[in-house]
């Protein structure tokens, strides 16, 4: 059992996060969910997140930093919630149920995502070579026993 302190309920839903959507995964009820990648402030950089979405309403993210809090045993009580209350208003049961439920049938898509596409955007050879030189390495090419450095 792990400790409740490093529960972070809310986690990675501060106002104001911008994501980028990468692809639908399913519903469930009235929720939509799909998968997102951004920086969810929880200090673990750019990551992929399942998000709950109540069309026209409001959304609710689980970024993949935090996605085995949502497996513990006391999850309902505590992690969902803040998820429930966010995308609802106001929190019942039925709604609870059905964002936990949304969240475990879907939680494997999360454990599965790709990379983020945004760090493979730029493989240019200008672009390798100017991140050699931002990281202070020399890069060179052999060839034909002639050694030429390109950065």
């Amino acid at each position: 059992m792990t400790d409740q302190s490093l529960l972070t309920p809310g986690a990675g839903n501060a106002a104001g996060i911008r994501t980028e959507r990468h692809s639908h995964v399913g519903r469930k009820g009235d929720l939509t969910v799909e998968l997102h990648f951004g920086d969810f402030n929880t200090g673990h950089g750019r990551q992929a997140a399942l998000v709950l979405v109540r069309p026209g309403r409001a959304q609710a993210c689980i970024p993949f930093n935090t996605l085995w809090q949502y497996c513990e045993r006391n999850a309902l009580q505590v992690m969902v919630p803040p998820l429930t209350e966010q995308l609802y208003g106001f929190v019942t049961k039925m709604d609870s149920f059905r964002v936990m439920d949304a969240i475990l049938d879907f939680l494997d898509d999360l454990r599965q995502a790709p990379p983020d596409p945004q760090q493979f955007r730029d493989m240019s050879l200008d672009s390798f070579l100017e991140g050699c030189v931002q990281e202070g390495l020399d890069f060179f090419v052999e060839y034909g026993g002639k050694r030429q450095r390109l950065t």
